[in-house]
């Protein structure tokens, strides 16, 4: 990684490290099989950046992995859950040197309940670090899908925007990123103890094989079993003795518009 260059000195604060002058090479991030997660990670820290090539070959490949996993995954204590990220990598980070970077990868499950992307500025750069993450763990690093991984989300929040932004316009990149979310599993099963998804459970759901024969390769519908599982919010124990389940739409327009909750 070349830093930018300061041919006078003159840096005000010399503490903090230059930005990234050139996107990094192919051969700078790929190992003989995987990329090698310490320079990408320093590489993102200083704000550098990858190119087309680079970028539509991670997304394809952790694809082909996502593709591979049941809607279901289930995994072993250790695990580390952790939940929304949305574009915040050096928030990311900053939970990785707390937690993480003290641990053995190949001993600790990670799992990671959704919603990477939209409202942070940053949301390729936690994309392509988890993914990658992905390539190298793929049995112990868990992405599931949150209700941000989808179409409507990406295009009313920030996500596309910035894809396009960076990318030069280039509408097949998002489409690329796009197909790797509908690619992510729903729901993990940890130690037969806890069901862990983005939203909540749903009406349709009695047990955990009814949702390992939900088709999730699709952009998540507005009601129904899929859009629960992503968008399901847990009401109080007062609520929940007095109220029925409400569907999403109900319960967003009782939200929205300040309308009661349908008994």
């Amino acid at each position: 990684m070349n830093d930018f260059e300061d041919p006078w000195a003159d840096r005000v604060v010399k503490t903090v490290p230059p930005l990234a002058r050139y996107p990094i090479k192919r051969d700078e991030l790929w190992g003989p099989k995987t990329p090698k997660m310490d320079i990408l990670r320093k590489h993102l820290l200083a704000e550098g950046h990858l190119k087309k090539p680079e970028l539509i070959e991670i997304i394809n490949e952790v694809t082909k992995i996502l593709k591979r996993e049941p809607n279901v995954i289930r995994i072993k204590e250790p695990v580390i859950i952790v939940g929304d990220i949305h574009g915040q990598y050096y928030d990311l980070i900053h939970m990785f040197e707390k937690v993480v970077d003290s641990r053995d990868l190949s001993q600790t499950k990670l799992l990671f309940l959704g919603d990477y992307v939209d409202r942070g500025n940053y949301s390729i750069e936690v994309c392509v670090f988890l993914y990658c993450l992905k390539i190298n763990y793929p049995g112990e690093v868990i992405l599931l899908r949150g209700n941000h991984e989808s179409r409507a989300m990406t295009e009313h929040f920030t996500f596309r925007e910035e894809v396009l932004r960076k990318y030069d316009g280039d509408e097949s990149v998002y489409e690329t990123f796009i197909e790797s979310f509908e690619a992510m599993p729903l729901a993990a099963d940890v130690n037969g103890d806890y069901l862990c998804m983005h939203g909540g459970i749903s009406p349709q759901l009695k047990t955990i094989e009814d949702i390992n024969k939900i088709d999730r390769f699709i952009e998540p519908p507005l009601t129904g079993f899929l859009c629960d599982l992503l968008w399901s919010d847990p009401c109080g124990d007062k609520e929940a003795r007095s109220s029925k389940f409400l569907k999403n739409i109900e319960r967003e327009c009782s939200y929205k518009f300040g309308l009661d909750p349908i008994k």
